[in-house]
């Protein structure tokens, strides 16, 4: 598996961009956007398949691991995944799955009403750690709890119980201290 790359930008493409790492050329499907001959860190999502190889890269760990989720629902293939993260942003995706929104869903080309319930069925109880962390001043605190490896059901029990208002460092102590018990 390739956790991550780093290199530079030497090609920006349309679905993504060539990064060479070390004299060799990259090219990896990313929604994030980079000038050229800049410095790029992508942690990525490794597809092989008979007549194909693919890398799929993300800003942050948390975006390549909702990636991961929308390829576990059955007809949701790398490309749909894909589609659904260059149009929406994670949050906007997982508070319309929680909602039962497959509207939204549905809206990205080539995902049909069908696939789209599936989704919704599929990752409904999967997501709530995802809507909590990307629209919520306690998304540092999951952010740094999900780097430490803790798991998203672990973490969401800690999360609720912590005052967002004490420092990050305080938060992090606190949630450390509760997960421990």
């Amino acid at each position: 598996m390739i956790y991550q790359i780093r290199g530079r930008v030497v090609a920006v493409e349309e679905k993504g961009v060539v990064l060479d790492c070390g004299g060799l050329g990259y090219f990896v499907h990313t929604t994030e956007s980079f000038p050229l001959d800049s410095e790029a860190t992508l942690y990525t999502h490794f597809i092989v398949k008979e007549d194909s190889q693919e890398l799929f890269g993300f800003a942050t760990t948390e975006a390549r691991n909702f990636f991961g989720l929308l390829l576990g629902v059955s007809g949701i293939g790398p490309r749909s995944a894909f589609a659904m993260l260059s149009l929406y942003p994670i949050g906007t995706l997982a508070h319309a799955i929680q909602q039962g929104d497959a509207k939204t869903i549905s809206s990205v080309p080539g995902i049909g009403k069908k696939t789209a319930e599936k989704v919704v069925i599929d990752l409904k109880d999967k997501v709530a750690l995802y809507a909590l962390s990307t629209s919520s001043p306690k998304s540092d605190l999951v952010e740094a709890l999900m780097s430490l490896g803790y798991r998203d059901t672990q973490i969401r029990d800690v999360v609720q119980n912590i005052d967002d208002t004490l420092p990050i460092q305080k938060q992090i102590t606190i949630a450390l201290q509760l997960l421990q018990k």
